[in-house]
C-alpha cells in the first residue's frame, strides 16, 4: 500500500516536472549554452538520481560510459533529456529487470543509449511519438504526460543532434539513443 502511495506522488510530481522541463527547453534553446559537457559524467548523475524510484520496483540501473566523452552544449537540457529517457525507462519497465546505459562514440558522434525490457515503441513513427503531449498505443493504463520523448527531441534538436528510438533485436523492450556531435 506504501509502495502505490509514494508511486501515486512520484507520477504527480513526474508530470509536473516534465512541465517545467518542456518550458526551461524552449526558453534555453534560443541562447543556448556552449559549455563542454562530459556525457559520463552526466549520465552518472542522472542514473544516481533515478536509482532510488528504479528499486522500488526491483529494476537495476547499469552504467557503461566512456571517459572524456565531450560534446558542447547546454548542461541542464543535456541532463534533462537523459532523465526524460531514463525516468521513461523506469516507468514503462516491468519489475525485476535491468537497464542499460551505455556511452559509445564513432568519429564524429556520440551515442548515448538506454536501453530496457519494457514496452516497445508499438511501431508508431518518430513523429508521432515526438509529438507534444501524444503517447504510444501500448501505453494508455500508465500515468503519464506525452511529454519525455518531445522534451529530448528538442534538446538534441537544438544540439545539432538527433533521437533515435529503436527496438532491440531480440524484440524485447526499448532502445533510445540521444546522438550528438563529438566536441
Amino acid at each position: 500500500m506504501l509502495r502505490r502511495v509514494i508511486r501515486a506522488v512520484d507520477e504527480s510530481s513526474r508530470s509536473a516536472s516534465q512541465l517545467l522541463d518542456h518550458a526551461t527547453v524552449s526558453f534555453r534553446a534560443d541562447a543556448l549554452a556552449q559549455e563542454r559537457v562530459d556525457l559520463g559524467e552526466l549520465a552518472a548523475r542522472v542514473t544516481a538520481s533515478l536509482r532510488p524510484t528504479a528499486e522500488m520496483k526491483d529494476i537495476s540501473i547499469r552504467l557503461d560510459t566512456a571517459e572524456d566523452a565531450l560534446v558542447r552544449g547546454d548542461a541542464i537540457l543535456l541532463e534533462s533529456a537523459l532523465r526524460n529517457m531514463l525516468d521513461n525507462s523506469v516507468k514503462y519497465s516491468p519489475e525485476e529487470t535491468e537497464i542499460m546505459v551505455s556511452l559509445t562514440r564513432d568519429e564524429a558522434t556520440w551515442r548515448l543509449m538506454v536501453r530496457d525490457y519494457g514496452r516497445s515503441f508499438s511501431g508508431e513513427p518518430l513523429p508521432e511519438l515526438t509529438g507534444r503531449f501524444r503517447r504510444g498505443r501500448n501505453v494508455e493504463k500508465i500515468v503519464g504526460s506525452g511529454l519525455g520523448l518531445t522534451i529530448a527531441e528538442e534538446v538534441l534538436q537544438a544540439h545539432a543532434g538527433r533521437l533515435e528510438l529503436s527496438t532491440p533485436e531480440d524484440g524485447a523492450g526499448a532502445c533510445v539513443a540521444l546522438i550528438l556531435p563529438a566536441a
